[in-house]
């Protein structure tokens, strides 16, 4: 073989080992996004499940998030090739290609002990946040269950009150039943506009011109005449309110979803039914009776899901609530060792578990819900920057 044919096909086994490194790194690269998005995953649950073991033993909870997520992908490759030259030359050459990857993620994990974040953990749920967890495929059970702390039922017989407390089984039970009342006259929700007066009226000689009125479209605000000479700026806000689409109570019957197809709704309208700011949702009709719903802030959330596990540990009761497969645990936290766990988390030295499968009962569908609830309360540009850890990982 001649020296030109040796020194082509070690260029071809050289370009070769390129290709084919190019290839394995970015395989590698699929690989690593694929196990980034399930570890992320995996320990956005086992803190979830921390904080609520936590909860359960009256310890306050603790939040991080990851705030960024850096890949790092660099390949470098090359041979050293040495070939006999000249009649002095030895007769042996040597070929010794070489390959180097460098990959993985960098992780920016930040606290969440900033103003912005506690602001929206205290804050009750808005009505808004609990249309979007009813649109999804959770039993309205569950949802009604997690996020109420109370009902207030006034009819003709009289004020009913019902509450939502895990660590008294009969109240409970009984706040259960309410929960099944509203659900078998299917209790919803629906999107509708808020208006609400901005500023004070006002008295004019002439009416507001077009480019007034455009700058105050602009801002979402409207011009409304409650007489003559007299204007008013209003703001329509975007909200929604509980309904029902088969009602069978009277007072339900008037909070009938899309009532004659009303969309707008005054501030303090008593058939509003939806939150104007707090946590209190009624809807009142005169000489029928009146409805109030308390809801949770996320931090009451965590406080409800400590308690559940506290009766599970104290007196091996679980908690649970009607569904489409019939009664189930809201959450279901076992101690100790096993195989057979959904997640994990290990808390004071011993190993906390939610079980896989049925057996788990609601309890992913709990942490679904929590975990989009948290993402609402957070805010990445308000993270302070001083307090942030960096995690490689190769």
């Amino acid at each position: 073989m001649s020296r030109s044919m040796l020194v082509g096909r070690l260029i071809t086994a050289l370009s070769i080992s390129l290709l084919l490194a190019g290839c394995a790194g970015t395989e590698r690269l699929d690989t690593a996004m694929a196990t980034i998005n399930r570890d992320y995953s995996r320990l956005q649950d086992e803190a979830l499940l921390l904080n609520i073991v936590r909860r359960s033993v009256s310890l306050p909870a603790h939040f991080t998030t990851v705030t960024t997520i850096r890949g790092r992908s660099r390949l470098s490759a090359g041979a050293n090739l040495t070939l006999p030259f000249g009649g002095d030359a030895p007769s042996d050459f040597s070929f010794n290609p070489h390959m180097a990857i460098e990959q993985g993620p960098g992780f920016d994990v930040s606290t969440q002990d900033n103003q912005e974040f506690y602001r929206g953990y205290v804050a009750p749920i808005s009505t808004p946040s609990l249309a979007f967890m009813l649109r999804q495929d959770y039993a309205p059970e569950l949802i009604l269950s997690l996020f109420l702390e109370s009902v207030h039922f006034q009819g003709p017989n009289g004020t009913e009150r019902f509450y939502n407390n895990p660590s008294k089984i009969a109240d409970f039970k009984r706040f259960q039943q309410m929960v099944s009342r509203l659900v078998d006259q299917g209790i919803t929700m629906e999107s509708a506009f808020l208006v609400s007066r901005y500023g004070p009226e006002l008295e004019l000689e002439q009416a507001p011109s077009i480019d007034q009125l455009i700058s105050a479209r602009k801002e979402n605000l409207a011009v409304s005449t409650p007489g003559n000479n007299r204007y008013q700026l209003t703001e329509s806000v975007e909200s929604a309110r509980f309904c029902f689409v088969r009602p069978q109570e009277n007072l339900f019957k008037l909070a009938r979803c899309k009532l004659e197809s009303r969309k707008e709704f005054q501030l303090g309208d008593p058939d509003f039914f939806g939150s104007v700011g707090g946590g209190r949702v009624y809807f009142e009709a005169k000489g029928i009776g009146k409805v109030e719903l308390y809801t949770r802030s996320l931090a009451e959330v965590f406080d409800y899901l400590g308690e559940c596990v506290r009766e599970q540990e104290a007196n091996g009761t679980l908690l649970t609530v009607r569904t489409h497969a019939g009664q189930q645990p809201i959450i279901r936290v076992e101690q100790g060792m096993t195989m057979n766990a959904m997640v994990r988390t290990e808390f004071a030295g011993d190993e906390y578990w939610i079980p896989k499968g049925p057996d788990g009962g609601q309890s992913g569908a709990v942490l679904s819900m929590v975990s989009q609830l948290l993402a609402q309360a957070q805010s990445v540009d308000d993270m302070p920057i001083n307090n942030t850890i960096n995690l490689i990982g190769q």
